[in-house]
């Protein structure tokens, strides 16, 4: 879902009531928001299907329409007409231009004279299920992708799991550019968190994430812009808890830090940016940001006493369960480890947020059965609970005490308050102080940092279970920015420059105040307190950690090194029209004779013959682009390549601003295989017009031939329609010799993509197209494949019968 200019982006609560109220009896609900700021601000949110509701309208379009184009989403007819095109194409029967307009997008070359009509889906754009408009603001309906490449790479590398499936990816990736840059679009936008992934890894790009739909869409700002430090919506009863906060949209790591380390940015303002480093995302309660206990709520804190101050050098798990009881973890394990959870799992979400979630996830995420009296009833006593860390919002949003549900009680607060906001203040207080501001390195190391692997982790008691399957995909998971011991603050930051002053803060009021905020106030820094070489000692320390961390500042735009090309470029009319976007230079406006025998010889491959170094070479000679910004995306194509393999950003804006300045490529270039580095050099060239078109890509060397072959055979199984169609249609491929022609090493791959459409619940007509299938492939796969893939379903089918 994305919102239209006049709708700018909401906090987490007020985006779920404009939802549900604008999309009421459409037969979709609310899940939660979707923020793309450090801060819980939206306008994207996930729905999900849900009971039909009463007819009514919503803005021009009725919910009985809505309904019916779910309804086709569900049943997969969305697509049916182009299967059913290609089915008879398969038969040597021409039924309009569909199926050739889509055998063009997957490389067939008998139509490269002849553009597409733009009406069928390129299969690695993410279908549009449809745009509703409302009284003042636009619903785009996609599905939701379960991963991003972004995902991949923090949290399942091991997901792409050979080079071979790594070019096939990124295969894909440079198709569905060409058919934008065919259309005259550029993307604009192109980084890892916006390649959309499947759960088989297939990958796609979102019209949404286009620079242009953003911009003249309003389905988003431009990148490195400052986001609204408060709700819009005029209701919002929470409007004024971030009303101080000014982080840009854009993660600029260094910047931040310095600020952070000089006193300029609040603890609670860093740690939510070292939480969007991390993944961590507002509104998913699966992977909420995470904060530190800072007290444990028996006294109100006071930090001339070490009376109820929480220990930042251990986790909070290690502080609940004891050194005791996890070196026996560790030692008894069969694989050794000390933690076995997140550090913030979706139950203590869940359980912390319980009297502001509906019941509906509380089943869901706690328990299948819903108590209230089972859910902690104080902060004192759901710190003592849970092993968890501490959530954002318990240093911001006085709400989260308040109950929707009367049969749950109000979250009890301290006795040494009289009231949410009078918490919320102490609470931030605390975390502000200087006492936490000269320990919160220690947590940082735990949470984000060097303590999180090797011999470090063990001495922290901080060994994480590893997964059971590294290569199974995920989306959530540790991420470790830092290598090594994060730098103490210099400076804490005064009360004023974070804190709204309101009638509940005594300190506000001038009531009270610590030594440190007193100190700043009266203009007295904290640094004439230190020796000046002190000083200049941990001034070197922080910049050189600045250095060595460089890798958390990714750029893969070449046109600017503090933000986004996109904000800067503007089109006119003329050069980016409707007309151009929805009308190519040439449709195809008679169906050209189809030949089947010329198609199924596209699928023979042949990768045996080695590929040579000069023939590389000779196609990077070749390689020139037409257009700028056309260039530039292919400039992000060549930054994302070089991560896959390095597992590291290839540049950063220093990087970049050097390479611009005197040509010398990053040194992390001669880190990639020789085949790779060639294809990343040819797309980072300074000179845009070196550059090749994202065409010239896929004609590259670098793809063999069983990746051209495999991609033709697989992308039609990505069609929104009936699995049976799809069935049909790689069985009719596979017993015309399509596999056979691929060779055994594609069709193995192939394999997990088409096998699964063969169940026990097919059809009398769609179980002979399944055994078809099934005799096809135990032709080509060897016998440990065989095992594997085949006997499975074989299995699954006598059970079910």
């Amino acid at each position: 879902m994305a919102r239209s200019p006049e709708a700018a982006a909401m906090c987490l609560e007020c985006l779920e009531r404009r939802v549900r109220s604008d999309l009421a009896g459409s037969g979709l609900s609310f899940v939660h928001g979707l923020s793309d700021s450090p801060l819980p601000f939206a306008s994207s949110a996930v729905v999900q299907v849900a009971s039909d509701g009463p007819e009514q309208c919503i803005g021009r379009v009725s919910t009985s329409e809505i309904r019916e184009l779910i309804a086709s989403y569900i049943n997969l007819s969305i697509e049916q007409n182009v299967i059913s095109s290609l089915n008879m194409l398969c038969g040597n029967k021409v039924s309009g231009s569909a199926g050739l307009d889509f055998l063009s997008f997957v490389g067939f070359s008998a139509y490269d004279d002849i553009h597409p009509s733009g009406l069928v889906r390129h299969p690695n754009i993410l279908p549009v299920l449809g745009v509703i408009e409302s009284s003042d603001c636009w619903y785009m309906l996609q599905q939701k992708a379960p991963y991003t490449l972004e995902n991949i790479m923090h949290y399942s590398p091991e997901a792409l799991c050979s080079d071979w499936h790594i070019r096939f990816f990124i295969y894909q990736i440079i198709s569905a550019m060409a058919h934008l840059h065919d259309f005259g679009v550029h993307h604009g936008n192109l980084k890892p968190s916006t390649v959309l992934m499947s759960d088989s890894l297939w990958p796609y790009l979102s019209i949404s994430d286009i620079w242009h739909v953003k911009q003249n869409c309003g389905f988003g700002e431009p990148e490195g812009s400052t986001p609204n430090s408060c709700c819009v919506a005029e209701d919002c009863s929470s409007r004024s808890i971030y009303a101080s906060f000014n982080l840009p949209s854009s993660l600029d790591w260094s910047s931040h830090f310095k600020r952070w380390w000089a006193g300029e940015l609040s603890n609670y303002e860093y740690l939510l940016v070292l939480n969007k480093l991390a993944g961590r995302r507002w509104g998913d309660p699966a992977f909420h940001p995470v904060m530190p206990w800072v007290i444990d709520f028996t006294v109100r804190p006071d930090e001339n006493s070490d009376i109820g101050w929480r220990d930042l050098t251990k986790s909070k798990w290690r502080l609940a369960k004891g050194d005791e009881q996890l070196d026996f973890t560790y030692s008894s394990s069969d694989v050794p480890h000390h933690v076995s959870d997140e550090c913030l799992s979706e139950l203590a979400v869940c359980s912390y947020k319980a009297r502001r979630l509906s019941k509906t996830i509380l089943r869901s995420a706690v328990r299948s059965v819903y108590e209230p009296n089972e859910y902690p009833s104080s902060m004192q006593r759901l710190y003592q609970w849970t092993p968890d860390e501490c959530i954002p919002d318990f240093y911001s949003d006085p709400w989260i005490f308040v109950s929707l549900h009367s049969e749950m009680s109000d979250l009890v607060l301290p006795s040494w308050v009289t009231s949410s906001e009078e918490f919320i203040c102490l609470h931030r207080n605390a975390l502000e102080s200087d006492r936490v501001s000269q320990q919160l390195h220690h947590w940082i190391d735990i949470t984000f940092g060097y303590k999180l692997a090797g011999e470090a982790s063990i001495e922290a008691k901080n060994v994480m279970l590893p997964p059971n399957d590294p290569s199974r995909p995920k989306s959530i998971g540790r991420r470790q920015l830092f290598t090594k011991p994060h730098p103490k603050r210099s400076i804490s930051t005064p009360h004023s420059a974070y804190h709204n002053k309101v009638q509940s803060c005594a300190r506000c009021q001038g009531k009270g105040s610590d030594s440190t905020t007193d100190v700043m106030l009266n203009g007295c820094n904290p640094r004439n307190m230190l020796s000046q070489v002190d000083y200049l000692e941990e001034f070197e320390q922080a910049t050189l950690f600045m250095e060595l961390e460089h890798h958390l500042n990714p750029i893969y735009s070449y046109a600017d090194t503090s933000a986004s090309y996109c904000s800067s470029v503007k089109y006119s009319n003329s050069e980016f029209s409707d007309q151009e976007i929805l009308q190519p230079d040439s449709v195809l406006s008679v169906v050209p004779d189809f030949d089947f025998g010329s198609y199924l010889e596209c699928f023979e491959s042949d990768d045996s013959s080695p590929m040579g170094y000069q023939e590389l070479l000779r196609w990077k000679q070749m390689s020139y682009s037409v257009t700028e910004h056309h260039a530039n995306d292919i400039f992000s194509i060549g930054c994302m390549l070089a991560e896959i393999y390095l597992r590291r950003p290839l540049f950063d804006a220093l990087l970049l601003a050097a390479y611009k300045e005197t040509g010398m490529l990053p040194g992390a270039l001669h880190e990639l295989p020789v085949h790779v580095a060639v294809l990343v050099e040819s797309c980072i060239q300074r000179e845009w017009k070196r550059r090749p078109l994202s065409r010239q890509l896929l004609e590259s060397p670098y793809f063999p031939p069983s990746v051209r072959s495999a991609y033709m055979f697989l992308a039609p199984l990505q069609l929104l329609c009936t699995s049976g169609d799809r069935l049909k249609y790689v069985a009719k491929l596979a017993s015309e010799g399509a596999l056979k022609a691929m060779g055994k090493f594609a069709a193995e791959v192939c394999a997990p993509y088409c096998l699964p459409l063969v169940s026990s619940s097919l059809s009398d007509v769609d179980t002979e197209s399944g055994l078809s299938l099934l005799k096809e492939f135990l032709k080509c796969l060897s016998v440990q494949a065989t095992k594997e893939l085949i006997l499975p379903i074989i299995q699954n089918i006598l059970q079910a019968g």
